[in-house]
C-alpha cells in the first residue's frame, strides 16, 4: 500500500478527532459583532415593536385620564329674551342662564382610572424589558450555532480538499498500476462521503444563518 494511500486512511480515522476537537473553540467569534447582532434585532424584529407600540398606547391612557377629569363636569345654558312670556314654566330671570352640574360617581373613579392606567404603562415596560431579556438570549444562541456551523463548515472543506489532493495521486497510482483497484475504490469512496459530508454541514451552516437572520430581520452581511 503506497504512502499516500496511507496518510488517507490515517485523515479518515483522524477525522472525527479532529472535528470534534475544533469544536471545543469557535474561532471567529466577536463580543462586539454580537452586540450589533443585539441591537439590530431590538431594533427590527417585529415582536420588538410591538412592545414599543404598546407602551406609547399606555402613556397615551395615562394622558386621556388625566386629562378626562373634566369629564365630569357639564355647563348648559339657556337664553330666554327679554319680551318672552312664558305661561306654563314661567321663570324669573331673563337673558342667558348658565348652569354647571357635577357628576360625582365620574369624579371619585377618576383616581383609581389614573392609577390603573400608570400601572398599565409599567407593566408594559416589564414586558418590554423581559422580552429584551429574551430576544437577546435567542440571538446569542442562534450566533453560536452559526459558528458552530461555520467552523464545521471549514473544517470538512479542508478535509475534503486533502482528500481530493490525495485522491488524485492515488488515480494516478492506479492507473499506472502501483496500487490495486480496491485500494482506489475505498479511495474514491472515502473521498465520496467526505463530500457528501461537507453538503449536510453546508445544508446545516445555511439553517443556522437563516434563523439567527430571522431574529435580525435583514442579512447578516447588512450588519455592518
Amino acid at each position: 500500500m503506497s504512502k499516500n494511500f496511507t496518510l488517507l486512511l490515517i485523515l479518515v480515522v483522524l477525522y472525527p478527532f479532529n472535528f470534534s476537537h475544533a469544536q471545543e473553540t469557535i474561532t471567529d467569534y466577536s463580543t462586539v459583532y454580537l452586540e450589533k447582532l443585539i441591537a439590530t434585532a431590538k431594533e427590527n424584529y417585529p415582536r420588538i415593536n410591538a412592545y414599543k407600540a404598546r407602551i406609547e398606547i399606555a402613556k397615551s391612557n395615562i394622558s386621556k385620564e388625566q386629562l378626562s377629569w373634566l369629564d365630569a363636569f357639564s355647563f348648559t345654558y339657556v337664553y330666554k329674551p327679554d319680551n318672552t312670556l312664558n305661561i306654563l314654566n314661567p321663570t324669573f330671570f331673563n337673558g342667558y342662564q348658565a348652569a354647571v352640574t357635577l357628576n360625582l360617581s365620574s369624579v371619585l373613579q377618576k383616581p383609581a382610572n389614573v392609577k390603573q392606567a400608570k400601572q398599565e404603562h409599567k407593566i408594559a415596560l416589564y414586558d418590554q424589558q423581559e422580552y429584551n431579556l429574551t430576544i437577546e438570549s435567542q440571538v446569542k444562541q442562534r450566533y453560536f450555532a452559526y459558528l458552530q456551523q461555520f467552523n464545521a463548515l471549514k473544517l470538512q472543506s479542508k478535509l475534503v480538499s486533502d482528500i481530493q489532493n490525495i485522491s488524485r495521486d492515488i488515480r494516478s497510482k492506479y492507473e499506472k498500476g502501483e496500487i490495486s483497484f480496491d485500494s482506489y475504490s475505498l479511495g474514491q469512496n472515502l473521498l465520496s462521503t467526505a463530500i457528501q459530508n461537507k453538503i449536510a454541514i453546508e445544508s446545516n451552516f445555511l439553517s443556522a444563518k437563516a434563523l439567527l437572520e430571522e431574529l435580525l430581520n435583514k442579512k447578516l452581511e447588512e450588519v455592518l
